[in-house]
């Protein structure tokens, strides 16, 4: 049997509050009590769950699912390398929601904060809304960001979207900031609508896919316009998790410009053509 785990939110807070341990991980089998008395911070203040949460607990079928009701943009790391399980924030999330995740499925119905699933290893995150900056980035001073898994945005995204981003999906139906893909070490990105500047740029490998021509670097170059075989299990995957992408379906033909030539040419990127 597995666990329904409601956490309903009773104001939200006036200051932000550390809230990693608020995983499907470390609420599987703990009674109301016990998971009321787990510990979140605000400040140099440990508090607890129960402080800003009501918490009820049921039987159901499946995995353990945990489910937050109200706008929870003031809490920070909901999530936090969660490995398994089914975790639904029904409203906006918080600073690092999803980071180092590790497996499981992370559902935001809102909007989402600056580096959402950071470092994220594995699992599914989507969201309903727009996410901030910083999307499957690297944190300050690592080499590496997102290493696997998948973060779908039906809406926008911010500036530096999969920087140093080294394995995994990251898509975005909406726009998206500066610099995405800066220094992408390998694994895809897809922005259905307007970037900003410099996409890719000093990009290693990788494939950025993109539904509007953008302004490339000068150290991007024009290759050819064809249809990739990969475009179309890439289609298929994520209509089948209903998430939609461009107009043409798998028949789509894109541009393809290797770059970025500054950093040995060995990255792709993607534009969609409309005929």
């Amino acid at each position: 049997m597995g666990e329904l785990i409601h956490l309903t939110l009773k104001a939200e807070p006036a200051l932000p509050v550390e809230a990693e341990s608020i995983t499907p991980d470390n609420l599987r089998g703990k009674n109301e009590e016990k998971i009321k008395n787990l510990p979140v911070w605000c400040g140099n203040a440990q508090e607890k769950i129960g402080d800003y949460f009501e918490v009820e607990k049921e039987q159901s079928a499946g995995e353990t699912r945990v489910v937050l009701t109200g706008e929870c943009a003031q809490f920070k790391r909901i999530g936090q390398g969660m490995s398994f399980g089914e975790l639904v924030i029904e409203g906006a999330a918080g600073f690092h929601t999803g980071a180092l995740m590790r497996g499981g499925s992370l559902q935001i119905k809102g909007d989402a904060a600056d580096w959402l699933g950071a470092h994220m290893e594995g699992g599914r995150i989507t969201v309903a809304g727009n996410a901030g900056h910083f999307v499957g980035a690297a944190y300050r001073g690592k080499t590496q960001g997102m290493s696997g898994g998948m973060i779908l945005i039906e809406g926008n995204a911010g500036q530096m979207t999969g920087s140093r981003m080294r394995r995994g999906l990251i898509a975005v139906k909406g726009n998206c900031g500066d610099a995405l893909g800066f220094k992408l070490l390998a694994g895809t990105i897809f922005a259905g609508g307007r970037t900003g500047r410099h996409p890719g740029a000093n990009m290693l490998r990788g494939t950025i896919i993109l539904g509007e021509q953008p302004e490339l670097l000068s150290s991007f170059y024009y290759n050819c316009t064809y249809q990739p075989v990969f475009w179309n299990m890439l289609y298929a995957e994520l209509a089948g998790c209903g998430f939609f992408l461009l107009p043409g379906g798998q028949d789509a033909s894109f541009k393809r410009y290797s770059g970025d030539a500054l950093n040995g040419g060995k990255g792709e990127i993607l534009v969609w053509q409309s005929t």
